[in-house]
């Protein structure tokens, strides 16, 4: 009796622990969900009510925007890949490719570790882009504009990690804009000097 007693308790417990673990597992992959949403308004709503500091509210915005304008460029490299007949575009578009896509797991990983709500997607300001590239007959002329619209965006992206550099006390967010910095300035000289070789030639 004892015996059958013992062995119902150990499958009780392993019942119950089996039980916790499933539960555990559910629970942490639904908070994984609601750390992600849909477009760059919905994730930074979702980080004013986490973060109650200016200091910890401005790097949740700069992570929620450095992640949609990654989603973008990567989006119009890729683009550049399929699309351009020249040498130069689609060499440096593969090197933005992936870069950028490592740039991104290193803001979401950053993201996770803070608790920073990011967006899953690109900006309509980038899919426009994006469409109005695509629709584009000329490939000479999609080369330029594509060109033109890569250099816009390295600009203002490298303006906005060197801002922040200077405002954030948090050394992870530091150190990975002084890791990204030097690739995204490389990135610039390409995109500027395949620009320059297009209009010239």
């Amino acid at each position: 009796m004892f015996y059958q007693n013992s062995i119902s308790m150990k499958n009780a417990y392993k019942f119950a622990t089996l039980a916790l673990v499933v539960s555990l597992a559910f629970s942490c992959g639904q908070s994984q969900r609601h750390d992600v949403a849909g477009t760059e308004e919905a994730a930074k709503e979702a980080n004013e009510d986490k973060f109650q500091t200016h200091s910890a509210e401005g790097d949740a915005s700069f992570v929620v925007e450095a992640v949609t304008a990654n989603y973008g460029d990567i989006a119009l490299a890729q683009l550049a890949e399929n699309r351009s007949d020249n040498a130069d575009v689609k060499d440096v578009a593969k090197s933005v490719a992936k870069e950028h896509n490592q740039l991104l797991k290193d803001l979401q990983k950053l993201a996770g570790a803070k608790a920073i709500t990011v967006p899953s997607e690109k900006d309509a300001s980038a899919g426009r882009a994006f469409e109005k590239l695509n629709e584009e007959r000329s490939i000479k002329d999609f080369n330029k504009k594509w060109c033109s619209e890569m250099v816009d965006s390295h600009e203002k992206c490298i303006r906005a990690f060197e801002a922040q550099l200077e405002k954030t006390g948090d050394e992870d967010l530091k150190n990975l804009i002084n890791q990204s910095l030097p690739h995204l300035r490389e990135h610039l000289d390409k995109l500027k000097a395949a620009h320059e070789r297009l209009k010239n030639a």
